[in-house]
């Protein structure tokens, strides 16, 4: 039975509470709003966050004491209105708990559940399956400068932007303004892209008058996107993310990575990004996050994203995606950005990969690579994955992808098929492609590849291949692979070749 609460908590309250403000969360008085109840909050939430924040590990709150008080020094309390302090704001502007507390929440409560603690609460780092607290490696961000705090301050037009202050962030905001080092914790770049966002949504509705009823990851991206972002980002607090990606228009996409956007807010702008940061985020997003990224990206922007990749993020990222949202990234390449991206990665990546893709993008992707970086590609597969490849592809498909190909790399793939295999693959190909293929092949490769098909097989062939074709295979072979070859035939199949094959060859054929 879903409990129901006899009040709402406050945009400050859920604020608070996702700061992790200890005496508040514990029901004490001295940080609670004036009117607001101890206690205030979902009891489930307040006792998960509550237990998030004890026991303190030593030296985890070094110098908090000194950023206090140099916030309040710069901030002293008399100096902003109470009303602006304590009434809600109107609801001209976006609901802010629709769009960031679910998200955040959801990403606090992940890591709380396993973690605990201060640090736990504080701090969100990356993991591979999204932005948690604990598993995998965290993503490394540049280290913030003091100063990165979401103080309250005009953002330009006479338009206040509402503060979003964490304890940690106050410290930072002190120190900041008082030119001390070392004062307090420097905020995350998540925390700060949060805060920037909250910022820029309080500027939308105070500009627009009215509530905007964006809401989910829709809303955020929305947000991040607005052109109000470049006057709140614009504003000391947020110079750090600037230096994180070298330029203000990649900070929306930045902030979109960090905050676990299955979407690009500024499609646009995200080559604009390091490679090395976006290689990290997107290494980081779970899988349909990361889908979600790569799909909204402009075909430019997609092949010059993979395409700056190292060999072991680009195996990280098509290792993530599903076997469908990979086909699709790589069916929408042009010819030269899919073969860099397929030649780049390790053969065990593209032997997990291509087996895997539905048939429909498999053949997009063979009849769309170049004749070489096809023959690389196929020549690494292991035997079992070639032959799941090529029996899979449609007739044209495989015929687009076989010719064409440098004879090293035909006579690698025939002959490390499988003999069943291969004569699956021979025997779905037009008369014209068939000769062609063969013909290619060096003379004791031809032997090999028809002496080991399957006798049923190896009759389907020599019947589709055109007459002329056939004797000009037959007649540069050795007679004792001739005689071997023609040995398997079914006499049926034999008999129609009399009229065909010339003398030299009929006679090598069995009484």
């Amino acid at each position: 039975m879903r409990t129901r609460h006899s009040h709402r908590i406050t945009r400050r309250t859920a604020g608070r509470l996702l700061d992790g403000t200890a005496r508040h969360l514990a029901g004490g008085t001295a940080g609670r709003l004036p009117g607001e109840p101890a206690g205030a909050g979902p009891e489930h939430l307040i006792r998960v966050l509550s237990a998030a924040t004890a026991p303190i590990r030593e030296g985890e709150l070094a110098g908090e004491q000194a950023a206090m008080a140099a916030f309040e020094a710069s901030y002293p309390l008399g100096t902003l209105k109470p009303s602006h302090v304590v009434t809600p704001r109107k609801r001209t502007m976006f609901n802010l708990p629709q769009l960031f507390t679910v998200k955040v929440v959801a990403w606090s409560l992940a890591g709380l559940a396993t973690a605990g603690g201060a640090a736990t609460a504080a701090t969100i780092a990356f993991t591979s399956s999204g932005p948690a607290a604990t598993g995998g490696a965290p993503l490394s961000s540049p280290a913030l400068p003091p100063g990165s705090a979401g103080a309250g301050g005009s953002v330009g037009g006479n338009v206040p932007a509402q503060p979003v202050v964490s304890s940690a962030g106050a410290g930072a905001s002190a120190s900041a303004t008082t030119g001390s080092s070392g004062a307090g914790a420097p905020l995350r770049p998540t925390r700060l892209c949060t805060d920037l966002t909250t910022k820029v949504a309080s500027v939308i509705g105070d500009a627009q008058g009215a509530a905007n009823t964006a809401a989910g990851d829709a809303g955020v991206a929305a947000v991040l996107a607005n052109p109000a972002l470049t006057q709140v980002l614009a504003t000391p607090p947020f110079a750090s993310l600037i230096a994180a990606v070298g330029n203000a228009t990649a900070v929306p996409d930045y902030c979109g990575l960090l905050m676990g956007l299955p979407t690009v807010p500024v499609p646009a702008a995200f080559t604009q990004m390091p490679a090395s940061v976006v290689g990290q985020a997107l290494a980081a997003l779970p899988a349909s996050d990361l889908a979600g990224v790569l799909r909204s990206l402009p075909t430019a922007g997609l092949s010059r994203t993979l395409g700056e990749l190292s060999p072991a993020q680009l195996s990280a990222v098509f290792a993530t995606l599903p076997a469908s949202a990979a086909g699709g990234v790589l069916s929408r390449l042009p010819a030269s950005p899919l073969a860099s991206v397929l030649t780049a990665l390790p053969p065990s990546s593209v032997t997990s990969l291509l087996p895997s893709l539905p048939a429909g993008d498999l053949a997009t992707v063979l009849t769309t690579l170049p004749d070489a970086a096809t023959g690389t590609v196929l020549t690494e597969l292991p035997a079992s994955g070639l032959s799941s490849v090529l029996t899979g592809l449609p007739a044209p498909a495989l015929s687009n992808a076989l010719t064409g190909l440098p004879a090293g790399d035909l006579s690698k793939i025939l002959t490390t098929l499988p003999p069943s295999s291969a004569g699956s693959v021979l025997t779905a190909l037009p008369a014209t492609t068939l000769g062609s293929v063969l013909s290619a092949l060096p003379a004791a490769t031809l032997g090999s590849v028809l002496g080991s098909l399957p006798a049923g097989d190896l009759s389907t062939v020599v019947t589709t291949l055109q007459p002329s074709t056939l004797r000009s295979l037959l007649g540069s072979l050795p007679g004792g692979t001739v005689t071997q070859i023609l040995a398997k035939l079914p006499s049926s199949v034999l008999s129609g070749l009399r009229g065909i094959l010339p003398s030299g060859i009929l006679a090598q054929l069995p009484v």
